[in-house]
């Protein structure tokens, strides 16, 4: 780093490592909006003067020798540093390059000396786990070159203050790896100044500002020493909540007060992170002085979601988030809750909607669903436009060409050799991956979107021609369709009448232990030739995840646990011949659909119009819509395997460094703090054990908390009464039965031929099971999620989005569900 000095317009953040991140952040606010004049003395300045001096050893070894000894000690250390620094000479090109910029400075400002403001700019401060605020010096008012020189060196002394050696201590920050930027600043002559939040920490609500104002210099507030005027802006359209002002006027005025939170806004907007924010006003305008990050937020409460008051798009959105993340996530997920929903607005957007700003922080947290509302997608003029190429747009063609490409990308990341690379490296192959991860994603929205609208064409014109029988006609056209999810549970079906066939391989599979399976099956020869066959069922199939709707990175697969597998291959085993011939009969199901469709625009006034072509295309998009939605899931979930298998690599690394005791304790961590994690061991920075730890059990127990938060809402009771619960008719049909209350795929062995099965949500990988199960009543979830879209082919009767049915219901009793009508009645005699 050749140049000592650059002014604050200047400094970028490539110039973080001399500078440190105040005097980067003032530097993009002086770019960006208005900033008291000044420039920055580089931390190289003082690693220089150290170093030729002698000093730089000496005084980091006396602040290594104390720690864990006592505060007495430590003070004395400190002193005896601090007066080293007071008495040190700087070297002259150092003095020079400060006097040539302070008398630029003077010049800019009409010739007359400036005062200035001196203040310390560390290159670790502000670290998103830390906060060094009131630990290192600043100095104002100073009127002279000499006092500047003065304030340099104690700015550097202030690193090694008590304070400052003793929090290093304890944040796990080596004393060796840190260094001192010093600002000099214009004293703006403040009529007022204070403080901004751009999330109010008394309520903790990130949808508020909290601004507090002074007369003069914002020092009497820091201190406690003036009482403040306290400002709560609301974030959405910038209203004035509240006012509390300590004098009969305030210190600023409603143009000002909304100018400032204006100001917050942007800079959250650029940071991506909360803001403390001080700033100051003089001559009627609002100056920044300094951001950085709020560390001290605490949780906050949920709000009420009202989906009465969202459009259209927002309410089909929030199926879609409460079907595909059915439960929080754990905070490496943000990234793929991010990546998910970020696709489908960009989907949107190509599709000429109007989708609006959308804040990603708590997602990036991996605090999601909770807190997230969808945007208000709106259709906008330019999608009047789009429209024809919607419909003539030929989607199989493209998703064949993007899914070659897909599936090429993801043999080159199964290989097994990228394990063996460094750290780093395998960090770089799981940016890239994700993303083209995300590029395959909007494609798959786009695609998704399109098929949709023709999708609610047919069904539209199908219930214009026949209004009561349109829903049964079109589950029967949608039936016995080829796609993955069919191929799976019908490879399943095959692997339990092999098994039937053998009465030694039946009977270890139904009263043998899931973990014991495998080894009593290898001392028999069927039972070898059968395991083989399973085994092959898992390599191909394997990649079906367990828990979240859509899976992620923390979602275990059949792979890592074939018990669950083992759990279907029972209940298909138990059931009777009906339940191997449903898929059978899928066929003549969609033959009769078809028959019934020609005879009904074949009658009438639709006997004149040329409809047929118009039917045959609607059908042939639906169709493709059913197959490309399972499809494409299955591709995706092959995509989270290999993430999975690079992250829990990646843990293992870290477990070996002695950071983690379990891989998958790497899953408590954010996609970003892990990519800071792995370029601090790259550049062999200290990483506290002590403070990875609470960290992880810390959000262990917030996990906890947040589940049962979570799953306590929106338990209503019908206004039909408490026997009977409504939801959305997704399969039509009535059928009585016991349910059967599933929570996790593990409790798949509970369910007999002839139960209800009633759950939060189901995926894809949950499908097998309705090869048995006599119908479906589901929390979470539409007419065209992939329960709905497997049960409709399957024949039996489903009913969706039913609120708190696994808390309402209970294990066992006896229900009768009617999928046309959207009904569960309890059968509670009286």
């Amino acid at each position: 780093m050749d140049q000592l000095i650059l002014w604050l317009p200047d400094i970028k953040f490539r110039h973080l490592h001399y500078f440190g991140s105040k005097a980067v952040n003032l530097g993009l606010i002086a770019r960006e909006m208005k900033t008291p004049a000044g420039f920055c003395l580089s931390s190289a300045a003082y690693i220089e003067t150290l170093r030729n001096l002698g000093l730089l050893k000496k005084i980091t070894k006396m602040a290594e020798k104390v720690q864990g000894e006592s505060l007495e000690r430590i003070n004395e250390v400190s002193h005896g540093i601090a007066q080293d620094f007071l008495n040190l000479d700087l070297p002259e090109d150092i003095i020079n390059a400060l006097d040539e910029s302070y008398q630029q400075l003077t010049k800019i400002k009409g010739g007359m000396p400036v005062a200035v403001a001196v203040r310390s700019s560390a290159t670790a401060e502000d670290l998103p786990s830390a906060s060094f605020a009131g630990q290192l010096e600043s100095f104002l008012n100073i009127g002279s070159f000499s006092d500047i020189i003065v304030a340099v060196k104690k700015c550097w002394a202030s690193l090694w203050s008590p304070r400052a050696i003793h929090y290093r201590f304890q944040k796990g920050i080596g004393q060796s790896n840190i260094a001192m930027a010093v600002i000099i600043q214009e004293m703006v002559p403040a009529q007022a100044a204070g403080v901004m939040f751009t999330a109010n920490p008394i309520t903790n609500s990130r949808k508020e500002f909290y601004i507090e104002a002074v007369s003069g210099l914002g020092e009497g507030l820091v201190s406690g020493e003036k009482n403040a005027d306290r400002y709560i802006v609301g974030k959405e359209d910038l209203h004035i909540i509240s006012k509390v002002a300590v004098e009969n006027y305030p210190y600023l005025n409603d143009f000002q007060i909304k100018t400032l939170a204006d100001y917050g806004a942007k800079l959250e907007f650029m940071y991506e992170e909360y803001q403390d924010i001080e700033w100051a006003l003089y001559r009627g305008e609002i100056y920044i002085l300094q951001t950085r990050p709020i560390t001290t937020l605490e949780d906050e409460e949920p709000e009420a979601v009202h989906p009465d008051k969202m459009t259209k798009i927002q309410k089909e959105i929030l199926t879609n988030i409460n079907e595909r993340f059915p439960e929080p996530i754990l905070p490496i997920d943000g990234i793929i809750a991010k990546i998910y929903y970020m696709s489908l607005f960009n989907a949107y957007k190509d599709l000429g909607f109007s989708v609006p700003y959308v804040d990603w922080r708590r997602v990036e947290e991996g605090i999601f669903p909770e807190f997230f509302i969808p945007p208000g997608i709106k259709v906008a003029p330019s999608r009047l436009f789009k429209l024809k190429k919607t419909i003539d747009w030929d989607i199989a063609r493209e998703w064949e060409e993007n899914e070659a490409v897909f599936n090429k990308y993801l043999k080159l990341l199964k290989d097994e050799s990228i394990k063996q690379f460094p750290l780093e490296i395998i960090w770089e192959y799981v940016e890239d991956a994700l993303r083209d991860f995300q590029r395959a994603l909007t494609f798959r929205y786009l695609l998704y979107i399109q098929y949709g609208t023709m999708y609610n064409l047919l069904s539209r014109w199908l219930a214009f021609l026949n209004k009561k029988e349109g829903p049964e006609i079109l589950e029967g056209l949608l039936s016995g369709q080829t796609h993955v999810t069919g191929k799976v549970n019908a490879r399943l079906m095959q692997l339990a009448l092999k098994a039937k066939i053998s009465p030694a391989v039946k009977n270890i599979i139904m009263e043998q232990e899931a973990d014991k399976l495998s080894r009593v099956l290898e001392d028999i020869p069927e039972g070898k030739e059968f395991l083989q066959e399973f085994n092959s069922f898992l390599d191909q199939y394997g990649d079906r995840e367990l828990s979240q709707g859509l899976g992620g990175l923390a979602a275990p697969t059949w792979r890592e646990r074939p018990e669950i597998v083992w759990g279907m291959l029972k209940g298909i085993l138990i059931a009777d011949e009906n339940s191997y011939l449903r898929s059978e009969n899928l066929p003549e199901r969609r033959r009769e659909a078809e028959a019934k469709l020609q005879k009904l625009t074949g009658k009438g006034i639709f006997k004149l119009l040329p409809l047929k072509n118009f039917s045959e295309r609607l059908i042939t998009a639906a169709r493709q819509y059913n197959a490309f939605r399972e499809n494409s899931h299955f591709y995706l979930t092959q995509a989270m395997t290999v993430f999975r298998t690079l992250f829990l690599e990646i843990g293992q690394r870290l477990v070996k460094r002695g950071l983690l005791d379990r891989e998958d304790e790497i899953m408590y961590l954010t996609f970003y703090e892990v990519k800071d994690l792995i370029y601090a061991l790259y550049s062999h920075q200290k990483v506290s054990k002590l403070e990875m730890s609470e960290k992880i059990h810390s959000r262990m127990q917030k996990q906890e908390r947040r589940r049962k938060q979570w799953s306590g809402r929106n338990i209503t009771i019908s206004e039909e009464g408490e026997n009977i619960l409504r939801g959305t008719g997704a399969s039509s049909g009535m059928v009585s039965g016991p349910c059967r209350i599933i929570t996790d795929p593990r409790d798949f062995v509970r369910l007999n031929p002839g139960d209800i099965l009633v759950a939060q949500y189901t995926n894809p990988a949950w499908t097998p099971v309705f090869s048995f199960i006599a119908g479906l009543v589901v929390e979470y979830g539409s007419t065209v999620s992939h329960a709905a879209i497997i049960a409709r082919e399957y024949g039996i009767p489903a009913v969706m989005g039913v609120n708190g049915a696994t808390s309402i219901l209970q294990d066992g009793e006896r229900i009768t569900i009617d999928g046309s009508r959207g009904l569960v009645q309890r059968n509670i005699e009286s």
